[in-house]
């Protein structure tokens, strides 16, 4: 997706951005630093560039001069529609073949291994301990990690990187 989204004009996170406020509206840019786990002043650098392209408009907020309030303007609406369209269509080619179980199944694995993630990160940073009773091992005695490119492949031994 990244020679789409740059072809577009976007950077890396912007479209989610636009997708956000397409879906949900007007929006403050805490609302969206919350919403995808973003640090507030990375969010801000965002949506002050996407103002720069015309795509957000970034006004005080009626009720709080103090706080911001950040919508789409319509060439960001087109932007965020195209951004939409394009996923789609990859969405489509990576689950081709795919049945409608085995796609249900797939997005509630991934549905519950974000959820782990989630909690895992709460747990790190000491918000939320896991009880000792919902601690799963990720991996099984004796197995050796691999990349994520193998995991669909049974295990093979890996090749040395050529030079």
């Amino acid at each position: 997706m990244h020679p789409f989204m740059a072809s577009i004009g976007l950077g890396t996170g912007q479209p989610r951005l636009l997708s956000y406020l397409e879906e949900n509206g007007p929006s403050s840019p805490r609302d969206l630093a919350e919403y995808y786990e973003l640090d507030p002043a990375g969010v801000s650098r965002m949506l002050d560039a996407l103002s720069k392209k015309g795509l957000v408009a970034i006004a005080p907020a009626a009720d709080d001069r103090r706080s911001k309030v950040v919508s789409l303007t319509a060439e960001g609406k087109r932007v965020s529609q195209s951004w939409s369209a394009a996923c789609r269509e990859e969405a489509a080619a990576m689950l081709e073949g795919f049945t409608p179980e085995e796609r249900a199944e797939f997005a509630d694995y991934l549905v519950r291994a974000h959820a782990n993630l989630r909690a895992y990160g709460r747990q790190l940073a000491g918000e939320e301990p896991r009880p000792a009773t919902e601690r799963i091992d990720p991996m099984p005695a004796g197995e050796e990690p691999r990349p994520a490119s193998a995991l669909s492949q049974p295990s093979a031994p890996e090749e040395a990187p050529h030079a």
